[in-house]
């Protein structure tokens, strides 16, 4: 909080306190300290929505100064109760200005050399403590810098028209009307960007043998397979069941994917929404796949907008939240990883009939997110675990991968290459990457087998084509 603002406050709230003791008080009004009080924390309700979000900081700014004790609920409360939020709040004045435009007998106020009568110090406490409020996250908003600017403009409204009407009448004008341009509910969720990946669904359906063949060739993962398998027979024999008059088995719908990275946990997440479409239970076999930035705002307010945003988008299809360990972490803004969860366990209630989640992430921490909150262990009920993979996995990624690419290794390249891998199975830590780590090594050997080209007089098609063992 800047000095300048801090003592203009001051100022303002010593001459209300003398407001109080001449016994002016306003009926049916609180005394003027008290008014004033509220009137600011109006004030800074309005300014900290005009961007559609309250932070941390600002709350904090309101608490400090003004010595309330607001967390994320009751300011949001407050906001609501005080009707900050109305179209028509610039048509109600505050009600402390009331006290500083019907004292006359206050003189002057004299402050770093510059005479106030106490109207203008009223308006200029409002002004300097907006500009310290706006500013107080280090990040100012045009929006914000408008929400300011109108209300001044109002604040000079009341006390123009209460000098140009009311000196001789000792009464306090009308309202001046002042009208902001309305949102919708819409509009707000449009303005949120959408932090994640979409893989679009086939409009010409999906074939459930097609997709089981795919699983299977997938490298690896054989603990993997067998569980999807499980699932869809049991989804299959459900079917049957249900054309029989007999009554469903459970089945699990939302999984907890646990694994290192590259373990193929986003590849599987995308057939599983093609196979529960392919089985009727989806509508849509989308994939939406978002992390923590997806979901989590860094203001209070906008979290359940993104959460409800991410969730629309993936309705009849798979929400995939990779490292969802992160939501329930305890950081600068783990409230709001809490809001994000809280609002995802609602939507899975909601939604239940056409959205299944995936959340993915290291074994242990998984355990802290499904703690989080007490319906996710219910909702979550299924995990699968994606061992790392092996020397002789990584081997069939790294030839898969290379043939893609229109690259084959040569005899010699291939020994080499098993003992690299062998080597990165042995020398592997806790941030390994598994298939990750693959691509990024066979790109570095792309590299240094155009290095080493590139200088030759004279370049075949095979040499092109063929990776030797000093590229690997």
């Amino acid at each position: 909080m800047e000095q300048e603002s801090i003592t203009l406050f001051r100022t303002c709230k010593k001459i209300a306190r003398e407001m109080d003791l001449s016994g002016i008080l306003l009926e049916g009004d609180f005394n003027a300290v008290e008014q004033l009080r509220m009137d600011l924390r109006n004030f800074f309700c309005y300014l900290a929505i005009a961007d559609g979000l309250v932070n941390k900081e600002e709350i904090k700014y309101i608490n400090k100064l003004l010595e309330y004790e607001f967390d994320s609920d009751t300011i949001v409360d407050c906001i609501h109760r005080h009707k900050v939020t109305d179209k028509d709040f610039l048509n109600h004045p505050p009600l402390s200005l009331h006290y500083f435009l019907k004292d006359k007998n206050i003189p002057n106020v004299v402050y770093q050399s510059k005479y106030y009568d106490i109207r203008s110090l009223y308006y200029h406490t409002f002004q300097e403590l907006g500009r310290d409020f706006i500013a107080c996250n280090r990040k100012v908003e045009d929006k914000e810098i408008r929400a300011l600017t109108r209300y001044l403009l109002m604040l000079e409204s009341q006390i123009n028209a209460y000098k140009h009407f009311g000196e001789d009448r000792q009464e306090v004008p009308d309202s001046i009307p002042y009208r902001t341009k309305e949102v919708s509910e819409n509009q707000k969720e449009e303005e949120i960007a959408f932090v994640g990946t979409i893989t679009e669904a086939s409009p010409e359906g999906y074939d459930l043998d097609t997709l089981m063949n795919e699983l299977g060739d997938l490298v690896g993962l054989e603990s993997v397979k067998k569980e999807v398998k499980n699932i869809v027979n049991l989804l299959q024999i459900n079917e049957m069941r249900a054309q029989n008059g007999l009554k469903k088995a459970p089945v699990a719908k939302h999984f907890v994917f646990t694994g290192n990275p590259g373990t193929g946990k986003t590849t599987v997440a995308r057939l599983l929404s093609k196979i529960y479409c392919a089985l009727g239970v989806l509508s849509k076999g989308h994939l939406v796949e978002v992390d923590r930035s997806g979901m989590v705002a860094g203001y209070m307010g906008q979290t359940a907008l993104k959460v409800k945003q991410v969730v629309d988008k993936a309705k009849g299809g798979v929400l995939f939240i990779d490292e969802a360990y992160a939501l329930s972490s305890r950081g600068q803004d783990g409230d709001f990883g809490q809001e994000a969860i809280d609002t995802l366990n609602k939507a899975m209630e909601d939604y239940r009939d056409d959205l299944i989640v995936i959340v993915a992430g290291y074994p242990d921490l998984m355990e802290e997110f499904i703690d989080a909150n007490p319906g996710l262990k219910s909702r979550f009920n299924k995990t699968i675990d994606f061992p790392d993979y092996n020397a002789e996995d990584l081997y069939a990624i790294f030839s898969f991968m290379s043939k893609e690419q229109d690259y084959h290794i040569s005899e010699a390249g291939d020994v080499r290459l098993r003992e690299v891998l062998a080597e990165m199975i042995e020398k592997k830590d806790k941030n390994f990457g598994n298939a990750r780590d693959v691509r990024n090594y066979l790109s570095r050997v792309i590299e240094r087998q155009a290095n080493r080209l590139v200088s030759a007089t004279v370049v075949n098609k095979e040499q092109l084509l063929t990776i030797e063992a000093e590229d690997l």
